[in-house]
């Protein structure tokens, strides 16, 4: 509500006190008297601007309160300072979340000035470049960055094309650089760990050269023999016949890399597994006779049954994994070896499955690499026993599915012991077996 009408109400009613004041008496004692009123409003007022100017002055600002005019001034001042400290703090609390949240953001996030001096950095930013929040700040970041190819991508200001450099702060940590314009002439740098995309692109690429590589020789084989049949039609058919077995060993060969292929595939694509009750001692067993057959007694082999747990899995990926660890002890043991197959429960409440042969062992570099797509420790020597490089590979996504782990340890000249360990969640008493 207005209250400007009042103070003139207030003039007119002095300034008509003044003219009755006046009839009758001599001139001027009247205008005196509203004269002296006025004195005495102006002073109110100039007492009222003057608490006004205090009062804004002041840093804590308690209410003010009056009447008329000034009082309604006063409340409605009152009301909008209110209003715009509860604006303040709603702002810097929205911005200290803002920060905090860019503070744990995965990526580093370095602000620069227009000068490329370092304003706020956040805690990536410091793991992954080696910078301090503590010591860094206002300092130009070419000079802590020393990369040539850094300092001309950033003055060159290039927002369409990321850099990729290796981190400064740790070997084979690989980065991507991105600048993001800000206000004020100021810019982001974004810095992402890219290092396991790389990996993975890489690995991606050696995959498919991989298959490639391993699918030529076989089909050349095949393609050599057509070929040279198809230019000699006149070759008797026994001629013909003495072929067969290699051609059907390379047919064989792309069927395995095939069959392995698909399998990983599936085991990818496929998010779970498919739980039942799986019966360990009885498929043990059967690895076990399994291994007996593929020896054809050029082994001693021996089953190792400690334990009549059962696991909650799914069986024909456990056969299919466990089934590649028998198989690798009988293709890489020397004839005359012994294999050990091993079922026991262990002190943790879970279960392991362990293969023990007395081979040549495998060296300790290569131990970390066993499960990647087509590593061999020896090329020559697992194509000769018929791998396709695949195998582990598989086990590894098999126990993945299953919680599990492989462990590898191996002592060269004396052989290895490959152990897949079951978590404890996955291991169930079976009933007993009926006589």
């Amino acid at each position: 509500m207005s209250f400007w009408w009042r103070p003139l109400l207030f003039i007119l009613g002095i300034g008509f006190l003044a003219a009755i004041l006046s009839n009758g008496r001599p001139a001027g004692s009247g205008w005196m008297l509203f004269a002296a009123g006025l004195l005495i409003y102006l002073a109110y007022h100039l007492r009222q601007l003057d608490r006004l100017s205090a009062w804004l002055s002041s840093n804590d600002r308690p209410p003010l309160s009056s009447q008329g005019v000034w009082g309604d001034a006063f409340y409605r001042l009152g009301k909008l300072l209110r209003e715009r400290r509860g604006a303040q703090r709603k702002t810097a609390a929205d911005l200290e979340r803002m920060l905090e949240a860019t503070r744990s953001l995965p990526d580093g996030v370095i602000i620069l000035d227009q000068d490329n001096r370092i304003v706020w950095l956040n805690d990536a930013a410091q793991r992954l470049l080696g910078l301090s929040a503590q010591r860094d700040l206002g300092q130009f970041v070419l000079y802590l960055l020393r990369n040539s190819r850094f300092a001309e991508w950033l003055l060159t200001e290039d927002l369409a094309r990321a850099l990729t450099l290796e981190s400064p702060t740790a070997r084979r940590q690989t980065l991507s650089m991105q600048i993001v314009p800000l206000p004020r002439r100021q810019k982001m740098l974004v810095a992402r760990d890219i290092t396991e995309m790389t990996r993975v692109e890489a690995m991606r690429r050696d995959f498919v050269a991989n298959v490639s590589h391993e699918l030529r020789t076989p089909i050349t084989v095949i393609l050599g023999f057509l070929e040279a049949f198809e230019d000699m039609p006149d070759t008797p058919p026994g001629e013909f016949r003495k072929h067969i077995p290699l051609m059907r060993e390379q047919s064989d060969r792309i069927r395995r890399l095939i069959d392995d292929l698909l399998a990983l595939a599936k085991l990818e694509s496929e998010p779970d597994t498919k739980d039942e009750t799986v019966d360990m001692p009885a498929l043990v067993r059967l690895l076990a006779d399994e291994a007996e057959t593929l020896s054809q007694g050029r082994h001693r082999i021996s089953l190792e049954l400690e334990s009549r747990a059962g696991l909650i899995g799914n069986q024909r990926e456990l056969y299919s994994a466990l089934a590649n660890l028998v198989t690798n002890a009988v293709r890489y043991t020397p004839e005359g070896g012994q294999i050990r197959v091993n079922w026991r429960t262990a002190e943790n409440g879970g279960a392991h499955f362990s293969v023990i042969d007395t081979g040549d062992g495998i060296e300790a570099q290569h131990i970390p690499r066993l499960t990647e797509r087509f590593y061999r420790v020896d090329r020559g020597r697992s194509r000769a026993t018929g791998g396709t490089g695949l195998g582990l590979a598989i086990v590894k996504h098999v126990l993945q599915r299953h919680q599990a782990r492989l462990k590898v340890s191996s002592v060269i000249g004396k052989g290895s012991t490959f152990t897949a360990q079951f978590p404890r969640e996955r291991v169930i008493s079976l009933p007993p077996r009926p006589e």
